[in-house]
């Protein structure tokens, strides 16, 4: 149990990380040809940083929930955890709506 707020946080900031990466794939260029990173690998990042963020909000939840001690750490976690899915899940919906 001591490791989950730890754990959560390296994935939430692996999830920012993820996430800032993907943005900047998106707009590397212009058009298709021009980008660094084609439709496929920006689907598998994108749902990969999903993953990673869920994970952390899930990991962090816990940890809120079930841990005494180290409560900063838990809830710093789950605010990163939180937004990371809140931007990727604009994203989803932006590109639904669209």
């Amino acid at each position: 149990m001591k490791l989950l707020a730890p754990s959560a946080l390296i994935l939430a900031v692996v999830g920012w990380a993820l996430t800032v990466y993907v943005g900047s794939v998106l707009l590397s260029g212009t058009t298709l040809a021009e980008r660094s990173c084609q439709t496929g690998c920006i689907q598998v990042l994108f749902f990969s940083t999903l993953g990673v963020g869920a994970a952390a909000f899930i990991l962090a939840g816990v940890a809120v929930w079930k841990q005494k001690t180290a409560r900063v750490l838990s809830y710093t976690s789950l605010i990163l955890a939180a937004g990371v899915l809140g931007i990727n899940g604009g994203i989803v919906v932006i590109g639904v709506l669209a």
